[in-house]
């Protein structure tokens, strides 16, 4: 098979976009080294499928006279995996009888990692090359040099060429046969080294592609010098500066939206509603252990396990829950039993009452409250990021925190009278049990991202306990359940919105 590059270069990329840019551009510049001597190079910067690696790169590699494996930390350690396309590059390098050249920029080759497979162990022994002051315009000359003669097996001069200067009024990336050479700089001496025969280099203008311009440059037999003066037509500058305006235009756009958006998060912790107000707190994501963690003890019931790790974005939840004086704005009623004071929390209201408020609540507001998770209502109740591990929502103490069986006076009591937990929540532990969306169902092991819980069930769980209660039900971690159609003296709601 005819040979089509002097070199192949490969190099590793990683999952951390930060250190596989850093990456391919150092691998980059050492391809713009060989490039500008004059030297066919393949260095693949966009292909990342693995059709691409079939069809393109690994066919590149039995077409390549030189091998280097450029080095960086850690690099060969993913090696170890069959499927690793490095690995899969290196076997293919070595099964066409490829020269394989490791190369650092690093100042030493790295650590040769224990466990790689038997075709590549041979490298270790294979030594290599250190070119760390390859872009250190005094004194990279040598190494370079060194790198191609002594250890690639290059010839130092591909035949005659020239050294091509390129002036230009803009920035453009420079082309041949679709590989880029250089970037060339406005009000630079830009220069590129061509070998003998005719070249079309192609200038794309930086920032934006579809500005293109072609130059056909022929380098005769005898060494020169040649200048190529990449102009733009007062059309072509109309466009760049139309495409720099909109470009411009379009990121004021998205700052301003950004904004809003941010504006209006940070409104949406009040609203109201017929004069009514009512406020949110926002609880940021994370990971907890929903169940009955260790503080839960003895009181636990079966129903509690087993404790499963569960992750769960952010999002609003209401301070309180919804107060009689709310719901009767939004709906014009009150079903409550314990009336006399418009900051009772709403009872003797059924699931499926509860969405009809929330469906008319939405309406009235133009967003979208809903019921919360048993896991959000979970969280929430545990104190989210803020959670000081507490049995009950806020305290170890139920009584600084709950109306329950022992203090309550056999009644609810306004909302905000004990105090709120780590997130500034209220009353989620005692006063009223609080209806959640899900199903009761059996909980799982397995860890999970936001869950719905169970697909279908006979009951709905509902949360935190009431004035009617004992201690042992008003912990975070115990789950209540109810027909959804009932009615209860000691049942109310909160609600909950996404972000």
């Amino acid at each position: 098979m005819a040979e089509e590059y002097d070199i192949f270069i490969s190099y590793r990329r990683y999952e951390d976009a930060e250190r596989s840019k850093e990456n391919i551009s150092k691998a980059g510049r050492l391809s713009e080294v060989f490039l500008r001597k004059g030297y066919k190079v393949f260095f693949d910067q966009n292909e990342r499928t693995a059709k691409a690696l079939k069809e393109k790169i690994l066919p590149a590699v039995r077409r390549s006279r030189c091998f280097l494996l450029f080095l960086t930390e850690s690099c060969l350690e993913r090696c170890k995996s069959e499927g690793d396309w490095v690995r899969q590059e290196i076997e293919t390098a070595i099964e066409a009888g490829k020269k394989i050249v490791p190369v650092t920029l690093d100042n030493a080759i790295e650590q040769w990692p224990a466990g790689l497979p038997e075709s590549l162990k041979y490298l270790s022994d294979n030594g290599g090359i250190d070119i760390t002051n390859i872009h250190n315009d005094t004194s990279y000359q040598s190494d370079i040099d060194g790198l191609i003669n002594d250890v690639i097996g290059l010839p130092q001069e591909r035949g005659k060429g020239a050294e091509v200067h390129i002036e230009t009024d803009y920035d453009c990336h420079v082309l041949r046969f679709k590989q880029e050479l250089m970037l060339a700089r406005r009000d630079e001496d830009n220069v590129v080294y061509l070998r003998r025969g005719k070249h079309r280099l192609v200038f794309e203008a930086e920032g934006c592609r579809e500005v293109k311009k072609k130059e056909d440059v022929e380098i005769p037999d005898a060494d020169y010098s040649t200048f190529v003066d990449v102009k733009l037509s007062e059309e072509v500058k109309k466009k760049l500066e139309q495409m720099e305006i909109e470009r411009q235009e379009k990121e004021k756009r998205e700052r301003e939206e950004r904004e809003r958006e941010k504006r209006e998060r940070d409104a949406w912790d009040e609203f109201e509603v017929k004069g009514v107000k009512f406020k949110m707190v926002k609880v940021e994501g994370g990971t907890f252990m929903m169940g009955a963690t260790e503080e839960q003890g003895t009181d636990a019931f079966d129903r509690e396990k087993p404790v499963h790790q569960v992750t769960l974005s952010d999002y609003y939840i209401g301070e309180t829950v919804v107060t009689q004086e709310l719901w009767k704005a939004v709906m014009g009623n009150n079903p409550s039993k314990f009336t006399g004071d418009n900051e009772r929390s709403v009872e003797m209201v059924s699931w499926e009452e509860a969405q009809e408020f929330i469906e008319k609540l939405n309406r009235e507001t133009g967003r979208e409250f809903r019921l919360p998770t048993e896991a959000e209502w979970e969280y929430a109740a545990r104190g989210g990021n803020k959670s000081q591990g507490y049995k009950y929502s806020g305290s170890d103490n139920l009584d600084e925190v709950a109306w329950y069986r022992v203090n309550s006076g056999d009644k609810t009591h306004p909302v905000k009278e004990k105090k709120s937990n780590e997130i500034g929540l209220y009353d989620m532990s005692g006063n009223v049990w609080e209806w959640c969306q899900d199903w009761f169902g059996k909980y799982s092991r397995d860890a999970q991202l936001n869950p719905q819980g169970s697909f279908k069930g006979a009951y709905r769980v509902a949360r935190g306990g009431s004035w009617f209660h004992d201690a042992r039900f008003c912990r975070v971690s115990y789950r209540g359940d109810c027909a959804q159609m009932l009615h209860y003296f000691n049942l109310g709601f909160r609600l909950v919105m996404s972000l």
